[in-house]
This record gives structure tokens, C-alpha cells and sequence, in this order.
């Protein structure tokens, strides 16, 4: 391999990395804007509402005064727990399509890359007390 072959793979690298850096860049703004996001579930024809965070943590439980009226002590808690259920199943799969889309667009599995790490720290191989 003479120094013309070298330096256009050099180019080609650094090119390549300078594309990741950029798609990281963005990625990285996205995920900080989805990050802030809102999820809500809703039962009881709307009458109960949760909202919780990106993260799937509980940020506001909505009941509406005819919920109140029409439902007995368990069935309101049963629908409660139900709407709590659905805004974090839509927390979870925004979360999904945010790993997903990340993992495109730097070219890589984050699913692979994140099960890895956590099998490695799972085997003992973090670091050490």
C-alpha cells in the first residue's frame, strides 16, 4: 500500500467520523427535546388522565368530578392504575423509536450496544469497590 492509498483511507475515516459526529450532534438535540416530552393516558371516556415524563415518572393524575361520581373507591383505583399503565406504555415506546432512530442514524444497533453493556456489568466486569 503506497502513501496515496493511505492518505485516501485516512480521508475516507475522517470523513466517515465527521458524518457520525454531525448525526450524533443532531441526535443529541433530538433526544434532548423528546426528553422534555409529556405522556398522558387516558380512561373513563377522558375522565381520568395521567401524565408522566419521558422517563415513565408520575407527573399528574387528573379525575374528572363525574369519574368521581360514577365510579366506587376499587373501580376508580383500578382505572387509575390503567391510565398510569397507558401513558407510560406511550413513554416506553417513544423511548423505543428514540433508540431506534439514534441507532440509525449513527449507523449502529443501540439495542446490541446497550444489552452488551449491561450482560458486561451484569458478569461482574463493571468497575470495582
Amino acid at each position: 500500500m503506497d502513501e496515496t492509498d493511505r492518505l485516501r483511507m485516512f480521508t475516507e475515516r475522517l470523513e466517515r467520523l465527521e458524518r457520525r459526529s454531525a448525526a450524533l450532534a443532531e441526535t443529541g438535540a433530538t433526544a434532548e427535546q423528546r426528553a422534555t416530552r409529556e405522556f398522558t393516558g387516558e380512561v373513563d371516556r377522558g375522565g381520568i388522565t395521567a401524565t408522566v415524563d419521558a422517563s415513565g415518572n408520575l407527573l399528574a393524575l387528573d379525575i374528572s368530578q363525574l369519574s368521581k361520581r360514577r365510579h366506587d373507591g376499587v373501580t376508580l383505583g383500578d382505572a387509575l392504575v390503567e391510565a398510569v399503565h397507558k401513558a407510560e406504555q406511550a413513554a416506553s415506546e417513544a423511548r423505543s423509536a428514540l433508540t431506534g432512530d439514534l441507532g440509525a442514524d449513527l449507523g449502529v444497533d443501540l439495542g446490541d450496544l446497550f444489552g452488551d453493556a449491561k450482560r458486561f456489568f451484569e458478569a461482574g466486569g463493571g468497575p470495582h469497590r
